[in-house]
């Protein structure tokens, strides 16, 4: 188990660089909070497997109630031949943009581990015409050692107000197996991480003004559902895929 043990090690070491973006994070954190106080959502977005953090974000117990995921059925994790294609696509993060109600002085968060491709980059752009704060999740590293799919050659970090930078390695390995197997991915961990923390981080921030944040509790605890449907009722028509 030597190789499971250096990839918890990996793992562990890589959550303590997270700390390097506190002062990016508090930034962040704040504008969230501002946004939550005059009635925004904070909007989620990430293709392939750079959905799942932004999944993870939406409706999740102990989690801000405003947040909508800009989903994609076609970007989605479970058809990676599929995301491959799209995602190269010029103009197609423009219409993602253009087809969710983004409002200004709100917060887009987008998740990218290379933030090479024209969609991000592309929806980034869109969202920033549109007045919104938008936030890179991903990494430098790996970001600057590949080359730009988008037509200007531009990366996300390159068009985002701000980066919260995971640390992954390039592409997304951690260690070697004794045959040479790259393995260890850790842009899923490292970015869920990030955005819990914004959003907790914007909690807190409502909490020191005297404001109680919109924040969902189980459903499968008591009170569970009526306590939810309180909490979601005042954003009801903004959050896609509501329950």
């Amino acid at each position: 188990m030597k190789a499971v043990d250096a990839y918890r090690s990996a793992v562990l070491e890589l959550v303590q660089r997270t700390a390097e973006e506190t002062d990016c994070l508090e930034h962040v954190c704040r504008l969230v909070a501002r946004s939550l106080q005059g009635g925004g959502v904070l909007h989620v977005f990430g293709s392939g497997h750079s959905m799942l953090p932004a999944i993870d974000a939406t409706f999740r117990a102990g989690g801000l109630a405003p947040v909508n995921l800009l989903h994609d059925p076609a970007l989605a994790p479970w058809e990676p031949t599929r995301v491959s294609h799209i995602e190269r696509l010029p103009g197609y993060g423009t219409a993602i943009a253009e087809l969710h109600d983004l409002r200004p002085g709100e917060v887009l968060v987008i998740v990218s581990h290379s933030g090479i491709n024209p969609v991000p980059v592309q929806l980034a752009q869109q969202a920033g015409r549109t007045g919104l704060s938008v936030v890179a999740i991903t990494s430098r590293e790996h970001s600057l050692a590949s080359r730009s799919r988008h037509p200007d050659g531009l990366r996300l970090l390159d068009v985002a107000d701000t980066v919260l930078d995971t640390h992954a390695p390039e592409g997304d390995v951690t260690l070697s197996l004794e045959d040479g197997t790259e393995t260890g991915p850790t842009s899923t961990i490292l970015s869920t991480l990030l955005l819990h923390s914004l959003a907790i981080g914007a909690m807190e921030h409502l909490t020191a003004q005297g404001i109680s944040p919109p924040v969902l509790r189980s459903m499968n605890r008591v009170d569970g559902d009526e306590t939810n449907e309180a909490v979601l009722a005042p954003f009801r028509g903004r959050l896609s895929r509501e329950p």
